[in-house]
């Protein structure tokens, strides 16, 4: 069966898997860190860490479905042209409001971005100039891992046994070697992930297979085994809270589904072009969400309450959170409505 090149329903869940990540950071995050006042924590979004394990099962769809019909070196570009306009873009912005922000070293926050345009900062001893670029990061080495495959002729004649083989490697370097280069390499922390979404992908495209049945269950268990970690150590070290494994399990087991009941929907109907710019949107505003939201409170916090003390009465914490939410939508609307296209259009002449 001939697969879309454009899963309608898939741009809708990675937006509602945004907006889990957005409130999971502004609602949960942020408060138990103590960058705004605790009692703005929802103790249930704790849940929306879980819309990056959506984005990375997406990803192992839209890579398979994206690799099809394609050179090694054409899918390496369209990832190119995907990725590195946008991050660059919305880095320099992120600087430009991060800079506004006393206390804050314009030289060193260059540095920092500098070295995380190259995706792999550690290399050269930095940290992410971003919260959230290790995600990025996860997502390119995926993409290099595949353009290696198909580089060497054995993604499309392959796939299902290099998936297999990509479980029992992170089965064994997860529950046995912990080893940090082989996660490192082989994203085996993450690799259920990307397996779960590349049989997804076979299973639309093709009848399903016994195999297929087994790469999910033992998908969903790595899925599940990354969010007790997260369980057992972000979440009780810096925010000090736990929910139950059996949660966790149905987490596990609701991502897979979404994934997979969103893969199959055949159209969302007269909302397709909100859905498709939402979708679009995604990207943009997932890079600049977290910044975005520290700079609107940090403002007020350092700079603004103190110089404009009639300030504080107005505008509370409550607000900078809804200033950060719309300047985050904002300007990815505007970037997506009016600058993506064009861009896009002008890295592609580079490519000629």
């Amino acid at each position: 069966m001939k697969v879309k090149t454009r899963i309608e329903a898939l741009d809708g869940l990675r937006f509602l898997a945004c907006m889990m990540v957005i409130f999971y950071h502004y609602f949960f995050a942020s408060p138990l860190s103590g960058f705004i006042p605790e009692s703005y924590a929802i103790n249930a979004l704790y849940f929306g860490d879980f819309g990056v394990d959506i984005f990375f099962l997406i990803s192992g769809f839209v890579i398979s479905l994206s690799s099809e019909g394609k050179s090694s070196f054409g899918f390496i570009k369209s990832r190119i042209n995907r990725i590195v306009p946008t991050f660059v873009i919305f880095g320099l912005i992120i600087y430009v409001f991060s800079i506004s922000v006393p206390m804050i070293d314009p030289l060193e926050r260059i540095v920092s971005l500098l070295y995380s345009l190259t995706f792999f900062p550690q290399a050269f001893g930095h940290a992410f100039f971003s919260s959230i670029y290790w995600t990025i990061q996860i997502e390119v080495t995926f993409y290099i891992l595949v353009f290696i495959m198909m580089q060497l002729d054995l993604w499309k004649r392959y796939k299902n046994q290099i998936c297999f083989i990509w479980i029992i490697i992170s089965f064994i370097n997860q529950f046995v070697l912990n080893s940090t280069i082989i996660n490192y390499v082989l994203l085996t922390q993450y690799a259920g992930h990307f397996v779960a979404g590349i049989v997804i992908f076979n299973m639309r495209k093709n009848k399903c297979e016994p195999s297929d049945i087994i790469l999910i269950l033992f998908s969903t268990i790595l899925i599940y085994n990354r969010m007790v970690y997260f369980n057992n150590t972000d979440a009780i070290n810096l925010f000090h809270y736990q929910v139950s494994h059996v949660a966790l399990l149905l987490s596990a087991v609701c991502v897979v589904s979404l994934v997979w009941y969103a893969s199959n929907l055949n159209g969302v109907g007269k909302y397709y072009n909100l859905i498709k710019f939402l979708g679009a949107m995604t990207y943009p505003l997932y890079l600049i969400h977290s910044d975005i939201g520290f700079w609107s409170h940090a403002i007020f916090e350092r700079l603004l309450w103190d110089k404009y003390p009639f300030t504080r009465e107005i505008i509370g914490y409550g607000m900078t959170i809804f200033i950060a939410l719309f300047v985050s939508f904002l300007i990815s609307a505007i970037y997506i409505k009016y600058l993506d296209k064009p861009i896009n259009k002008l890295f592609n002449k580079i490519w000629h």
